[in-house]
């Protein structure tokens, strides 16, 4: 009898959760996989990046060719982008998924990253775990990408951003929820920068095609690019990457920078260094010289924005340090 009432609760529970679920035809829906933003005089445009059946799960697109498709719509609000287009479909769009955010450049003040804080934390159109980017280029232009490889870049980078940091050469994605975080921490944040590139030909043609070599600096509301240079991998959370002293070139590796907050800022630079040169072979004194200009030239130059969040840690540590009594440590462990 008892185990007669335990087989009843059960169906009876398996009953309770299927009649809460919700059945939904995949083929009467829009899945969106990135959402780009650009404003043009008062009005806003939106263009959603619609994945194929080919995208899923693969980076291979034969059915297009390469070439990404996207739906187009206007609006004076956020919340009005996301409205048009369901009302220019009879499917049910699906915003779920959304993976990336790309923003362009101009966008980064401080009213409308609110508003879009705003309607993602209130309308529960798209998840939070999704990631920001930003942009000068046109969102048409980024967004209309053509790959003669038939391989789909935007997919990878946009869509599947958290697997393929190996590109971001700057700066690794930053995610929307660290984003609120530092933003209303009123913290440092660097965002990927997107960049067209002629750099495939379709029939004869130059093509363009993107990339993240750059980034973006946005602090209390001001915005300072990064290009990469010399210096730029010292500071983009790469663990490996080559430079080149006096023509020779140097292999980082296991790279690691640690902040000390005491009476003054110290910052803690450990690597190893493969050398591919057999003559006139750089000391590791002239190495470490080296790799302290790098580091101060960076700083110098991003100062304003401040690269090493200077500012919200003296509050966190309760200390008074400042870049001009900043003490740089450089040291390389042997292999």
């Amino acid at each position: 009898m008892k185990k007669k009432l335990l087989i009843l609760i059960g169906s009876l529970w398996i009953l309770l959760i299927c009649v809460g679920c919700q059945s939904y035809d995949i083929s009467k829906m829009l899945f969106i996989a990135s959402v780009g933003i650009e404003k043009k005089e008062d009005q806003l445009s939106g263009y959603f990046y619609l994945p194929l059946s080919s995208d899923i799960g693969k980076t291979e697109n034969t059915k297009n060719k390469g070439q990404g498709e996207f739906a187009k719509t206007s609006g004076r609000t956020i919340p009005e982008l996301f409205q048009n287009l369901q009302y220019s479909t009879s499917l049910t769009i699906n915003f779920r998924h959304v993976s990336s955010i790309v923003l362009n450049e101009e966008l980064l003040q401080k009213e409308f990253i609110e508003e879009l804080m705003d309607f993602i934390k209130f309308s529960f159109e798209i998840d939070f775990n999704c990631y920001l980017f930003v942009t000068k280029e046109k969102m048409e232009e980024l967004f209309d990408f053509k790959n003669p490889n038939q391989e789909s870049v935007l997919n990878s980078m946009l869509v599947s951003t958290s697997d393929v940091s190996a590109l971001f050469l700057v700066a690794p994605p930053i995610h929307f929820l660290e984003f609120v975080q530092r933003y209303f921490n009123k913290r440092t944040i660097i965002l990927p920068l997107l960049d067209l590139e002629e750099i495939w030909t379709i029939e004869s043609e130059p093509s363009k095609n993107f990339h993240a070599q750059s980034a973006v600096y946005y602090y209390e509301d001001k915005i300072k690019e990064v290009i990469r240079n010399e210096s730029s991998p010292y500071f983009s959370k790469s663990t490996k990457f080559m430079d080149h002293m006096d023509k020779i070139p140097l292999s980082i590796k296991h790279y690691k920078m640690k902040q000390e907050y005491k009476d003054i800022l110290r910052l803690k630079i450990e690597f190893e260094c493969d050398i591919f040169q057999t003559d006139n072979k750089p000391t590791t004194q002239e190495i470490e010289a080296f790799v302290y200009k790098r580091i101060k030239s960076y700083i110098e130059e991003f100062e304003e924005v401040d690269p090493l969040d200077l500012k919200f840690n003296n509050k966190a540590y309760r200390t008074n340090c400042s870049y001009d009594t900043l003490d740089i440590q450089i040291k390389i462990r042997k292999n």
